[in-house]
């Protein structure tokens, strides 16, 4: 297995529906999850389907497998986020105006103005790439960097490139889909699908991954 540590810079600003907070949600500032990276290098590097259509199921395991590598989650030591971005529903687009949807906007039960909140561009984030019979994006396609998209609607570009990784966090969500989430302590405990490991070394961290098959 190649243990690749990487940078990830935001080129742009980019949000998730993380955190609710007051009319609107929030991102998590202080990470990238596994997840974001390895679907958005995947598809930089033509690795997704060509479909327009999404899967009918989520089937993480199935299409992490598929790729020749896993992912860290992806921390920073400066989080930052925007001042709240209001934006609004477009119900006369999106729903076309039905009786029924417009009955419901009416009454205040549907919103059709909520804030996001973004992270700024230029935020550095640091992680691994673990990569199966020694891959190596970057050696194979010739580039000392790769430009990825993440966030709502794919609409954040990141910067992968090559650096110097001392500890990482994996992700215990992402090991229980590969029967591993007992065998791993919860550092913190973020989301659901965002349950952080405790730093460890690159070296351990890839000897757990080694396991995700």
């Amino acid at each position: 297995m190649q243990l690749i540590g990487m940078q990830a810079t935001t080129l742009t600003p980019f949000a998730y529906h993380s955190l609710m907070v007051q009319n609107g949600t929030a991102t998590l500032p202080e990470l990238i999850s596994d997840h974001a990276i390895a679907f958005g290098l995947a598809g930089t590097l033509g690795l997704l389907s060509s479909a327009g259509a999404l899967p009918t199921q989520k089937n993480y395991r199935q299409h992490l497998t598929a790729m020749p590598y896993r992912c860290s989650v992806f921390r920073t030591e400066d989080p930052r986020l925007l001042s709240p971005l209001i934006r609004r529903l477009n119900l006369d687009a999106e729903a076309g105006y039905k009786e029924k949807i417009d009955n419901v906007a009416r009454k205040g039960n549907l919103k059709t103005f909520f804030s996001t909140q973004e992270v700024p561009q230029g935020q550095t984030f640091t992680g691994l790439l673990f990569g199966w019979d020694d891959f190596d994006p970057f050696a194979h396609y010739g580039r000392d960097h790769f430009v990825i998209r993440i966030g709502l609607h794919r609409n954040g570009m990141v910067r992968l490139e090559k650096t110097e990784v001392p500890q990482v966090c994996l992700n215990v969500s992402t090991a229980a889909l590969f029967g591993r989430g007992a065998s791993l302590s919860v550092g913190r405990y973020l989301l659901h699908n965002l349950q952080l490991t405790p730093p460890m070394p690159p070296e351990m961290a890839g000897k757990e991954v080694a396991t995700w098959q």
